[in-house]
């Protein structure tokens, strides 16, 4: 996180958690208020920008509690325009990869419903706010501020909602295409197909913005210009993702391991260091996730009890000697087993 600590404001520790404010918010919230300001909506962009921090905080605090609950950790928050920019530090197990990443999203859809809901009693359009470049706010006339808080609250968390679940990586949706890649290809292949399929993104995103340029348009409001920024940001992050790669691609195989000597002799723990409990919330959390790993524990102990006989099984009468049931066995062990040795 160094990285990011140098560009960023300290906002404080929050439940043991500690909040940064990232130079890139800053420059956007200073861009925003020039808008608003020159629009005549001085206070409707502030109360913007403090609904766009809000609704990120909470959508980083969903993956905070997603990560958490999975066995990982966070140790500090830095808040972008469109989301954190230091991924929960957790142990590299795909499906819980992939409930992380959707956490977020998962938390902007919620503030959508419930936005959305208090709208349409209200007897308000929200076709009119679904366009996340261009949205109808019909903020002038001086309308009351809890609606312009509603209508505002709708379309933020519907816009992170969608660009964090564009297929591009460091965004959510590209953490998800990646895990479902790596149950396929594994993890390092993963990476450089998620890369390449982020790096199409960006230059779809470039070719969205020149078709949506408007001579007329000033440039601060015309949509070309966030489609331009975010398509180079992507760009380049799909870069580093694959400078990162320093380590060679695992096993692919179903059966890549020796079994001669039996199964426990392959098991290795790289679990992830959990870090201590400070808050109540983070205390519940972590005796949920205590019942619930002394449930998969015993499960797996039974598996393992049973592998090595399955494996005697499969040495003297082969594949086809295996019922179904035990070859499910087989990969799920097998799985495990490749997931640990990526961690």
């Amino acid at each position: 996180m160094r990285e990011y600590s140098a560009w960023s404001l300290d906002l404080g520790r929050w439940g043991g958690v500690q909040v940064r404010l990232h130079a890139f918010f800053v420059l956007f919230a200073i861009t925003a208020i020039s808008i608003a300001a020159g629009q005549g909506l001085l206070h409707e962009g502030a109360v913007f920008l403090v609904l766009l921090l809000l609704s990120v905080l909470l959508h980083e605090v969903g993956h905070a509690v997603a990560a958490f609950r999975a066995g990982g950790g966070v140790e500090a928050m830095v808040l972008g325009p469109l989301g954190g920019l230091t991924p929960p530090e957790m142990p590299r197990q795909p499906h819980e990869e992939l409930r992380v990443a959707l956490a977020g999203p998962a938390v902007n859809l919620g503030l959508c419903f419930v936005s959305a809901l208090v709208l349409y009693v209200q007897s308000e359009s929200l076709m009119a706010l679904l366009h996340p470049l261009a949205p109808n706010l019909q903020l002038g006339g001086h309308p009351s501020l809890w609606l312009v808080c509603l209508k505002l609250t709708f379309w933020i968390n519907w816009t992170l909602m969608l660009v964090n679940l564009l297929p591009a990586v460091p965004l959510d949706g590209g953490r998800a295409l990646r895990v479902g890649l790596w149950t396929r290809f594994g993890r390092r292949s993963a990476v450089l197909y998620a890369s390449r399929i982020t790096m199409l993104t960006a230059l779809t995103l470039l070719l969205a913005g020149w078709l949506l340029r408007n001579p007329s348009s000033p440039p601060a409001v015309a949509p070309w210009v966030p489609l331009t920024m975010l398509a180079v940001y992507l760009f380049f992050s799909a870069k580093q993702e694959v400078q990162k790669l320093d380590e060679p691609d695992a096993g692919e195989d179903l059966f890549g391991y020796d079994f001669s000597q039996g199964y426990t002799s392959l098991e290795q723990s790289l679990e992830v260091p959990r870090p201590q409990p400070t808050s109540a919330l983070r205390r519940w959390l972590q005796r949920r996730h205590d019942e619930r790993e002394a449930v998969r524990e015993r499960i797996e102990q039974e598996e393992e009890r049973r592998v090595d006989e399955v494996l005697a099984r499969l040495h003297t009468h082969g594949m086809h000697g295996l019922t179904s049931d035990e070859r499910a066995l087989l990969q799920r062990v097998s799985t495990r087993l490749r997931n640990r040795e990526q961690g």
